[in-house]
């Protein structure tokens, strides 16, 4: 027998908490892709869900984003895509138009009520009896009474579709926000990334201001997840989305392009500033130390090699990225730690920074 619609909400609700608590204990980050995945594991809904989460936890009490992302991979819920914000939008100018529908009706109602008030002047103006005057007077009350219901239902009506608007510009912003974010840095990912370039690029176009682009790389990523294992990987990456987070500003934006890759926007920045941004960053990074809390040891340091490009008339979006990506490269086979601009962005000369050349032009 199915169960009451009271029992259902209980469980629903003690599944929830049972979700939020065994994903503190996995170290699982509480998004809402993961509560989903959770959630549909301990309410019993995908057996073959259970089995794998079960199997990751025996194996590694603390689950990786890479394990996360894996099962995401297996069994993805709910799809947010651009229908589903275009869905959003459409409901918002149905409701929008409804409240216009509504003000009009109103309107409407409001001419009527006035040409009712116009008859029954005229005819207070010929009663002849007191018991004429007092009927006048009681049908003027009346359609008063009617009126002033009419104004507070629409008030109410207004209201509550003023509500549902705001409502589903949240919930846009959500699944916009949503799908544009890296779970683990906070950053936004490669497509809210992209779009954010093509904008900056199209301005850049119109105004000609410098725009400019860094690409940077994790130096032997794959020996720090192989000696101290993917949790310390995993606080890399989160360490370098906080500093790349706190370099930006105004117009600027920072993003986890993947992997360990990342990659910073530079508006109105030319080539020289932005790779001296990039080798502020470079610097700041490689003064960091990770270690583990009950020890003063430090566990293991962090470096990048990061590749600078600046925006010229005749690229696109692929080919800026792509200069700025071989940029990159180039500063890993001169030897990591260091900035690399793009051979045709800069004619100066290599700068130092303690003692050593860092910033380099490709030649």
């Amino acid at each position: 027998m199915h169960a009451p619609p009271a029992t259902e909400a209980l469980d629903a609700r003690r599944c929830a908490a049972r979700a939020w608590l065994e994903m503190e204990r996995a170290g699982v980050p509480p998004t809402p892709q993961n509560f989903d995945l959770w959630f549909t594991h301990l309410s019993g809904a995908n057996l073959e869900l259970t089995r794998q989460i079960g199997v990751l936890v025996d194996k590694q009490p603390v689950i990786t984003p890479t394990a996360l992302a894996a099962l995401h991979a297996n069994f993805p819920g709910p799809r947010i895509d651009l229908d589903e914000i275009v869905d959003r939008a459409e409901q918002i100018q149905q409701a929008a138009e409804a409240m216009v529908d509504e003000i009009v009706s109103n309107g409407e109602q409001l001419r009527a009520y006035g040409n009712t008030l116009s008859d029954w002047t005229t005819k207070l103006s010929q009663t002849q009896t007191l018991d004429q005057l007092l009927h006048a007077v009681t049908m003027l009350a009346v359609e008063t009474a009617r009126a002033s219901e009419r104004n507070r239902a629409l008030d109410k009506q207004l209201s509550a579709s003023s509500a549902r608007i705001t409502r589903l510009k949240d919930s846009m912003a959500d699944l916009k926000r949503e799908a544009t974010t890296d779970v683990l840095t906070g950053l936004i990912n490669r497509k809210g990334f992209n779009v954010r370039m093509k904008r900056a690029l199209s301005e850049a176009r119109t105004d000609a201001a410098p725009v400019s682009v860094l690409m940077l790389d994790v130096d032997h990523f794959k020996h720090v997840n192989d000696t101290y294992g993917h949790h310390t990987g995993d606080l890399v990456l989160r360490l370098i989305g906080r500093l790349l987070s706190d370099s930006v500003r105004g117009r600027d934006v920072s993003a986890r392009y993947g992997g360990e890759e990342f990659a910073i926007l530079l508006v109105g920045a030319d080539i020289t500033a932005a790779a001296t941004v990039a080798d502020k960053i470079r610097l700041a990074l490689a003064s960091k130390r990770l270690g583990k809390k009950q020890s003063a040891a430090d566990l293991c340091s962090v470096t990048v090699s990061i590749g600078v490009a600046q925006f010229r008339p005749n690229d696109t979006l692929a080919s800026l990225l792509n200069r700025a990506d071989a940029a990159m490269y180039r500063a890993k086979q001169l030897g990591r730690n260091q900035v690399c601009t793009a051979p045709e962005d800069s004619d100066r000369k290599p700068i130092g920074a303690d003692g050593d050349i860092v910033v380099r032009k490709w030649s």
